[in-house]
């Protein structure tokens, strides 16, 4: 029992899933998310739906073609007879057959409907279209999504390596306080502090390590990556010079690109040949067809007899119903009234763009802002501390200034690191609204 614990035991490590890492630049995530995506998905059945609706419609156009074939038994029922002269015998006119079998094959082909097929083609394409600018716009927000998520998880990892390298001065800083509390030059309360330092900066790898964990995570789902796997985020060329425009310029490309207005215009367009559509119920109707007849007995063979006979017809038929002059009235303002709603929906998009576009406008430029200021505090902070430790090893400063300086240093390149991926959100969030992304 005791070996079998111990084979056991020794196998365990081996059954564990292996974390793989895998190194990811930000055009390959963002193609991985893209073929992952359940939105997009979504969206492509959508754009298949309209599809099918509109092929459905456009064989509405193509002329009906229609096959039957009958067969009746019928009761026996006294002959037609007529007696023309009181000593001769009566004349059958019709005599009786029993047995009736008919075929028939018939083609119809509407001529004109008010134009309703047309429009509503017109209609359905339009409606086609702006699906395509749906899944424009879902392709669009996945984009940002990862891009988002991309430049979170780098936030996560470059303040993991920055903590790390403090944990590993800190630990450094411990060894030189024991030796000078040694040696009789630090007393043992600069030991204390020290490391009270490095527990508070311990602490703060633990949060970061918690929240690597669950952004690794995360970003692995968006992406359709294997359970477990840790990703490294590709930091070369990560940050590139940007052309920051001026806003109106923004504003006008995001009126020109945007899917999202451009599908509710399209939706528009759709309602007014909808109206159309509409008021085509008005308009007579005009089909022309043919139809070839097979049976026994034929019914234009007169007398009828017991054999099959071919026939055909071919004719134009005109139906106006008039009554759609007075009950078609509250369709039709149905119609008017969602070309109204359409118009205002668009126009509500407009606002919200013009809103939106300002808003990331805004953001940037702050973004920009805080990272020269980042900057600025890195240096100054980096000054600081050099002062610090000079005068620390100098004896002209205590150690709680020192540690004071590290503190800063470490929170202003904390500081830089973020605000420059927060830069490259706020600068996505642009491209996304103004439809560039």
């Amino acid at each position: 029992m005791k070996s079998k614990l111990i084979s056991l035991i020794c196998i365990l490590p081996f059954l564990a899933p292996a974390q793989q890492t895998r190194k990811l630049k930000l055009e390959e995530a963002v193609k991985l998310g893209q073929e992952q995506s359940r939105t997009l998905k979504i969206s492509q059945s959508k754009m298949a739906v309209m599809n099918s609706k509109y092929a459905e419609l456009k064989d509405m156009a193509l002329p009906g073609i229609n096959l039957s074939a009958g067969y009746y038994r019928f009761s026996d029922i006294p002959p037609f007879q007529i007696q023309l002269t009181p000593n001769t015998p009566p004349v059958t006119l019709f005599p009786v057959i029993l047995n009736n079998y008919s075929s028939r094959a018939s083609i119809n082909e509407s001529v004109f409907n008010g134009f309703r097929l047309k429009n509503g083609l017109l209609s359905e394409q339009y409606l086609i279209d702006a699906s395509k600018l749906d899944y424009e716009k879902d392709k669009s927000d996945i984009i940002f999504n990862i891009v988002s998520a991309y430049y979170n998880l780098y936030k996560v990892q470059i303040s993991k390596k920055i903590i790390e390298q403090s944990l590993a001065q800190a630990d450094e800083r411990i060894k030189e306080v024991r030796n000078m509390e040694n040696q009789g030059l630090a007393i043992h309360n600069d030991v204390l502090r020290v490391e009270l330092q490095r527990s508070n900066i311990e602490l703060s790898e633990i949060d970061v390590n918690n929240n690597l964990e669950v952004a690794n995570y995360n970003f692995g789902v968006l992406c359709g990556l294997t359970e477990g796997t840790l990703v490294e985020i590709d930091s070369l060329n990560l940050f590139k010079a940007k052309d920051f425009k001026a806003f109106p310029d923004y504003l006008k490309t995001s009126l020109e690109k945007r899917s999202d207005f451009r599908a509710a215009d399209l939706r528009r367009k759709a309602s007014e040949v909808n109206l159309k559509v509409t008021k085509g119920a008005l308009f007579p109707t005009l089909n022309v067809g043919a139809n070839y007849y097979y049976s026994n007995p034929n019914p234009r063979y007169i007398p009828p007899s017991d054999v099959f006979h071919d026939t055909w017809d071919v004719g134009l038929n005109l139906n106006w119903n008039l009554t759609a002059l007075y009950s078609n009235r509250h369709q039709t303002d149905e119609a008017r009234t969602m070309i109204l709603q359409s118009t205002a929906i668009s126009e509500q998009i407009s606002d919200g763009i013009r809103m939106e576009v300002n808003q990331d406008f805004v953001n940037y430029g702050q973004a920009l802002k805080k990272i020269d200021v980042a900057q600025r505090s890195v240096k100054q902070a980096s000054e600081n501390y050099r002062t610090m430790l000079s005068k620390y090893n100098n004896s002209t400063a205590l150690l709680s200034d020192l540690l004071d300086a590290d503190v800063l240093l470490l929170q202003a390149r904390l500081n830089l690191a973020w605000s420059k991926a927060d830069a490259e959100i706020s600068y996505n969030h642009l491209l996304k609204s103004t439809g560039t992304n």
